[in-house]
């Protein structure tokens, strides 16, 4: 258990929306929304921060989607140095939105509210995500609280809360999104963690996202270059995408370093760079 900062203060009370718009308009949903990935392959976008959406033949999964502005935690202002990439209020195409904790930039009202309104996407998240969400008056029906070591199935794709080492929120996982031919890891804010390489033991992990990024004085937030690799090499992932290095401007952090990195190591983990609004395709 965690320290819980955003949890206290927002359950029951969610923060007011910023209605903040996208500069980007309706083209990237409408890119998401017309691609058709190959039998048996994912599609992933990153939209800047952890946030990625996950497509299969058959599910459209959001990870981790932040589109607010700027914001102060525990006294450091955190400016948002990329595009919102969509408006929340166009989401139509989603069948689950996958929440690691309860942090602001992870679990969002400016996503959370006009998603649950405008459609009838799944929610799921740790106990703690899953209890503001209820506190929220989001359908208990479309909430689904997710522990270390259990998971649920969407149209098709397995999604695995595996442990997390982050002493921020009050409970925080990692997940295996497991489409049974291409399974994805995403690290939420988790720092190293041993288990891991059990993880990578028991799963045959073929992209793993992990969080990079510079850590304000005092604090240990995010992953140096080095660590990010050596999580990847635990989980014996084929593909490494570095992620939330571009967010905040306190953090920001050249995601070329894993890349050099695992050039100096001489690793066989491929690793992609992606920025806000690419896609990856895998296989």
């Amino acid at each position: 258990m965690g320290r819980g900062e955003y949890y206290e203060v927002r359950l029951g009370k969610p923060y007011p929306l910023s209605n903040l718009r996208s500069e980007w308009f309706n083209w990237f949903l409408e890119e998401v929304d017309r691609y058709e990935p190959k039998q048996e392959s994912v599609a992933l976008w990153a939209l800047g921060g952890a946030g990625f959406i996950l497509k299969t033949a058959t599910a459209t999964i959001y990870i981790d989607p932040y589109v607010g502005g700027s914001v102060e935690s525990e006294g450091v202002v955190l400016h948002r140095m990329i595009p919102i990439p969509f408006n929340a209020s166009a989401v139509r195409r989603i069948d689950a939105t996958v929440v690691t904790h309860e942090d602001l930039d992870h679990l969002n009202e400016d996503f959370i509210f006009p998603v649950s309104e405008n459609t009838r996407c799944i929610f799921a998240g740790p106990s703690s995500v899953a209890e503001l969400l209820e506190s929220w008056k989001i359908p208990k029906n479309r909430i689904v609280s997710l522990d270390e070591n259990e998971e649920t199935e969407i149209n098709g794709t397995r999604i695995i809360a595996l442990p997390a080492n982050d002493a921020n929120p009050k409970t925080a996982n990692t997940y295996l999104l497991d489409t049974r031919k291409v399974r994805v890891f995403h690290s939420g804010d988790s720092l190293f963690l041993d288990k891991f390489a059990e993880i990578g033991n028991r799963y045959d992990i073929d992209i793993a996202a992990i969080s990079l990024g510079l850590n304000p004085p005092g604090a240990k937030w995010y992953l140096d270059p080095s660590e990010v690799l050596e999580i990847a090499t635990d989980l014996k992932a084929k593909v490494l995408i570095p992620m939330h290095w571009d967010l905040w401007h306190t953090t920001l952090r050249d995601p070329h370093l894993v890349e050099q990195e695992a050039v100096k190591r001489k690793t066989h983990i491929r690793t992609v760079v992606l920025r806000i609004g690419d896609r990856f395709d895998f296989p």
